[in-house]
């Protein structure tokens, strides 16, 4: 009974001695498993994801009063991957910058050397998309505070690309309207090959969103058929992958009407006004046409032109007078003239020409 609480006072002096200076116990096991990458363990005394954090032996870079990094995740959307930490300790003295590294997991027990991903970076974040991860793969993913010399322990995160990976919404749809159809066409994602996506369609009548329909479709060409012609739908689109069970969130809804096959009265009222267009077309170009073809002499003008013409008129009947008066008596003339046509229509020439002048104002001409 002595012997054994000897050995436990004797341990507990050990542990003491071991504490004064600043370490922490741990087997040598632990200590060797750790320089080789083989299991994850450090000082951030929590588990996270897969990892299980131990407590071990620093070497003599590991400073004590630098803590890790805190609340490491991997954010995967598509084929995009960045680690996100949490650092709060802005109060030290010295700059810090971090270091990220991956190692391929071929088992639990057995792992690739790691790799460096990001090295004296001093943002909170590592971009790991350029490391061209295996989609199918599982990898460990550590990170750690660097100051000068000294660095904090690695805190380890299990990061399984398949599982952890979030999708991203269709960046475009287009959607067409016909007659009591919608046509939807959807950009495809990168991931399409990859999780053998979906387009999973969501569409609602506006006035009635609590009644809303969702289909299906291997292809992003997207009909949505039987709809009711003039009615105002509302769709949204999101990715969905039956293989993996994930699903992306959906877009943002887009309104359109639908179109309609044209009304009997609409018909009718359309080819009217056809008709009255194109009667007024024809009326204008009639009263445009016989308004050019008059013209107006102006008064002008017929005063200059009129004297002229009476006098040549008249000196022309009376010389025809002057001829045919010797040859023929004047009573053997009177008689005949209503037998001679020729005679009659000269006596009118020669009437109206007397007429005339007389309400010219030449009668002086005349008589003289």
């Amino acid at each position: 009974m002595s012997l054994h609480l000897d050995l436990k006072l004797t341990l507990l002096l050990i542990m003491t001695g071991f504490m004064a200076h600043g370490g922490l116990v741990v087997s040598t096991f632990a200590s060797h498993c750790q320089d080789q990458g083989l299991m994850p363990v450090a000082l951030c005394g929590h588990q996270q994801s897969n990892c299980t954090y131990i407590n071990f032996i620093p070497d003599k870079n590991v400073s004590a009063f630098l803590p890790c990094p805190q609340n490491v995740k991997m954010t995967a959307i598509d084929m995009n991957y960045m680690l996100h930490w949490d650092w709060n300790y802005k109060h030290l003295e010295n700059t810090v910058n971090f270091t990220a590294e991956y190692a391929f997991q071929y088992s639990e027990d057995e792992t690739e050397p790691y790799k460096r991903a990001c090295e004296c970076s001093r943002e909170s974040w590592c971009n790991f998309t350029c490391c061209k991860l295996c989609f199918s793969g599982r990898y460990w993913v550590r990170v750690r505070a660097d100051a000068g010399p000294q660095h904090s322990n690695w805190t380890y995160i299990n990061f399984i690309p398949d599982e952890d990976v979030l999708l991203s919404s269709p960046s475009i749809v287009n959607v067409m309207a016909d007659i009591d159809v919608l046509t939807l066409t959807i950009s495809k994602s990168v991931m399409s090959d990859q999780m053998k996506l979906k387009y999973r369609v969501q569409y609602w009548e506006r006035r009635k969103p609590e009644q809303k329909h969702m289909k299906v479709y291997d292809s992003p060409h997207a009909p949505l058929i039987s709809l009711t012609s003039r009615t105002e739908y509302c769709v949204q689109v999101s990715f969905v992958s039956q293989i993996y069970n994930k699903s992306s969130n959906y877009t943002s809804p887009q309104c359109v009407y639908t179109k309609g096959r044209p009304l009997v009265w609409q018909t009718i009222l359309a080819m009217l006004c056809c008709i009255l267009l194109l009667g007024t077309f024809l009326y204008m170009c009639h009263k445009f046409r016989r308004n050019s073809s008059v013209y107006i002499i102006p008064e002008s003008i017929l005063a200059f032109s009129s004297a002229p013409l009476l006098l040549e008129l008249q000196e022309e009947c009376y010389t025809i007078a002057h001829v045919i008066s010797p040859a023929i008596p004047l009573t053997h003339t009177l008689k005949e003239q209503e037998h001679t046509p020729e005679l009659q229509a000269l006596q009118s020439i020669c009437q109206w020409n007397d007429d005339s002048v007389q309400d010219s104002g030449f009668s002086s001409g005349l008589g003289s």
